[in-house]
């Protein structure tokens, strides 16, 4: 696909600015698979789209009767949620409209414990609910695999209906009165992507349009349920799209107090989008379950009292920063357990434990490391039935298929493709773990070609103004699948750069072809400062932001990741190339001279270069660890080490450093790869006992290399 883009662009280049930008644009759509007119026009314009009818489920006007018959009549109804934000915003979806559909009705709620109860419904929660009395009982966002706790409620002369999102087991029939589930293979609804909340919403529009009360506005419940369903990663395509879409277009005006009071608090001065929702308020909403105290999360969605929200804000703001602590811990110490492996234990899929570590963060912990390997990742923590483990995947590694090949270790499990929740008996978790080792090893995740995947144009400099800024705005809301378009501008200049926040990130002054000025910042790019000096030349993938403070707008490049720029020597333009046929014939180093007219003195090796990479890597083990460009690399040490060293030499001296132990290494990709110092090789060998050195040597390519 990325081919075919850069095709466009390169017609782009004989056009106008106008003509390439429109050429570039259309290339986003058909990226995203709209190629007609009508489609486009439809994805570009969300707030004029319309919402799928609720009665197309096929259980909706049931339940519809069952909960009117319940308001009618005033009997007691418990909305059953979750824990997290998707299952707090559904909760509070339900309890505020059924409140308002009847003021008189005894309408309540229960959100089990994260760390005491767990997910879903269980033997302690069912009996809390039997002791309550309640004559129905709606879950959101769980329930439609708890079918012994279902059953047991109905028995006990308990309506039950299920409305849930999740995947159903398949294997035994719901004894719900009536199920609410897209998943479902007869649920008749025509999308399956809804939230637990955008469930709960399509249940709130359909009780609204059965009971024939048009005075109630919906706005705040749109509002809760595309908070729970950008918060919860659900894809932003189709329904949920113009649920966003319409959500953030009345959030500062229609939302519900809580949140709106909120949004002053931590946004005042900027625009409300999908990453507010899930870097904003997700985390605070979230933090109030990790951390076993889920009050100030519930009063903040439900109560229209400011002092009461004021509480609630001050109250969820602490338990943030407990989390925060709390998290930084925990990831920390599960980097220290982490380098201390061998490579082949990190190399396809990461799985740790400690049972001090806590229930409630392990999993924010697993997302962490999963965006610092690149490898799925299980954390486990102690619990009262051994080990609980939280899952994140990357790419197209399905961690529900995997547990479900360890089924046999397991107490229990359960969660989507990309997230999934564990436990295991602490005495099964060694079994577990090796399973789990193997079936990563055997089903390791597709690993593109890294310029086929992170971005979609090399973007002329000259397409690159406000106006094409603020035209991406149009593809917005981003999310799941309709992620952020990414960019490659190419042989930018750095006129200047600075570090800032504490030393994490640079921002970026750039200079672009035609001498324009642009700035950049790089968030947790503290490596730059070593690759990069002020007039040097740099490729960047990057995303272009249109952004929004103090109602000033203006354009900003948000730095991906960086190259160096492609030069008249085939060894730092096309390192792979050259290291390719040197595979393929390792023993003739001249035909690589002869086919591209190169210096043998490109490809020896000293001593003083040996030292120097390995002096290196001590220094800045832990970095290497996570990954790095080796002709990026090969520029950082004949900078910083002021000696001849280039991608080809990089590479041979870490082939010697691995075959005497000293480190363990793996290719990521044809240009990146990561490595790690053994420190528990007993090794004695030296440079010259390698094969590496010894067919080098044969070639007359190794300078004075001692032992």
């Amino acid at each position: 696909m990325t081919q075919s883009f850069n095709r466009r662009i390169q017609e782009a280049a004989e056009v106008s600015i106008s003509e390439a930008e429109e050429i570039c644009f259309s290339g986003l759509l058909e990226a995203r698979g709209l190629y007609d007119d009508n489609a486009q026009a439809e994805f570009l314009d969300p707030l004029s789209g319309d919402f799928f009818d609720p009665f197309l489920f096929n259980d909706m006007l049931l339940t519809c009767e069952i909960i009117s018959e319940s308001l009618l009549k005033q009997e007691k109804i418990i909305v059953y949620g979750d824990y997290d934000c998707d299952g707090l915003t559904a909760t509070a979806i339900l309890v505020r409209l059924l409140r308002k559909l009847n003021t008189g009705a005894d309408v309540d709620y229960m959100i089990p414990d994260r760390l005491r109860d767990g997910y879903g419904l269980n033997d302690k929660t069912v009996n809390s609910l039997i002791a309550g009395q309640p004559d129905l009982v709606i879950t959101v966002d769980c329930g439609i695999n708890d079918h012994q706790e279902i059953a047991t409620l109905m028995q006990a002369g308990i309506k039950v209906i299920i409305t849930d999102h999740h995947q159903p087991d398949d294997v035994k029939a719901n004894q719900a009165l009536t199920v609410l589930n897209p998943q479902l293979a007869d649920a008749g609804y025509p999308f399956t992507g809804l939230s637990g909340a955008g469930v709960a919403f399509k249940l709130a529009q359909a009780l609204v349009q059965y009971l024939g009360n048009d005075q109630i506005d919906l706005s705040p419940a749109l509002c809760l349920a595309a908070v729970g369903t950008v918060a919860d990663s659900m894809p932003l395509e189709s329904e949920n799209r113009i649920l966003v879409a319409l959500a953030i277009s009345i959030f500062r005006q229609k939302a519900s107090l809580g949140l709106r009071l909120l949004a002053e608090k931590i946004n005042n001065s900027a625009k409300i989008d999908a990453s507010f929702f899930s870097f904003s308020i997700g985390p605070r909403l979230n933090a109030a379950g990790r951390m076993g105290n889920i009050t100030p999360a519930i009063n903040l969605l439900l109560s229209d009292e400011p002092e009461e929200i004021e509480k609630s804000l001050t109250e969820l703001e602490e338990l943030n920063e407990q989390r925060k602590e709390l998290e930084q811990k925990i990831f920390s110490e599960a980097i220290m357990q982490i380098e201390k492996m061998p490579l082949a234990e990190k190399q396809h899929i990461i799985i740790i434990a400690d049972e001090k570590w806590h229930t409630g963060i392990i999993g924010i912990v697993s997302s962490r490391l999963v965006e610092r390997y690149s490898v799925p990742v299980i954390t486990f923590a102690g619990s009262e039935e051994g080990l609980q483990g939280s899952a994140r995947s990357v790419g197209d590694f399905d961690f529900l298929a995997a547990i479900d090949s360890a089924s046999e270790y397991t107490v229990s499990y359960g969660g989507h493709i990309q997230a999934a929740g564990i436990t295991v008996e602490t005495e099964q978790y060694p079994a577990f773990r090796q399973h789990m080792l193997d079936y990563a090893l055997a089903n390791p995740i597709k690993k593109s070609d890294i310029e086929e995947f992170q971005y979609q144009y090399i973007l002329p400099h000259n397409i690159l103004t406000e106006d094409f800024a603020k035209r991406l705005t149009l593809l917005e809301p981003y999310g799941q699948k309709n992620e952020k378009p990414s960019f490659v501008l190419e042989n930018l200049k750095i006129e200047q750069w600075r570090t800032v926040g504490q030393g994490k990130h640079v921002s970026l002054t750039l200079r672009l072809q035609d001498n324009r000025l642009v700035s950049a910042i790089a968030f947790n790019a503290q490596s730059f400062s070593r690759l990069f000096r002020q007039n040097d030349l740099v490729n960047l993938l990057l995303n272009i932001n249109w952004q929004e403070w103090n109602n000033r707008f203006s354009m900003q490049l948000q730095v991906l990741d960086w190259a160096v720029p492609a030069s008249n020597n085939l060894i730092w333009q096309d390192s792979a190339r050259i290291e390719n046929i040197f595979q393929l014939d390792n023993q003739q180093i001249d035909n690589l001279l002869k086919m591209y007219g190169l210096d043998k003195k490109q490809f020896e090796i000293s001593n003083e270069q040996i030292i120097a990479v390995t002096k290196y890597i001590q220094q800045y083990a832990s970095e290497l660890e996570n990954g790095f460009n080796t002709t990026l690399l090969a520029r950082v040490l004949a900078r910083e080490m002021k000696l001849f060293i280039n991608p080809f030499i990089l590479t041979r001296i870490l082939s010697m450093l691995k075959e005497i132990g000293f480190i363990e290494s793996d290719q990521i990709d044809k240009n990146n790869r990561r490595i790690r110092i053994n420190y528990h090789t007993n090794t004695r060998k030296s440079i010259q006992d390698t094969k590496t050195w010894r067919n080098l040597n044969a070639q007359e390519l190794m300078l004075n290399v001692k032992r």
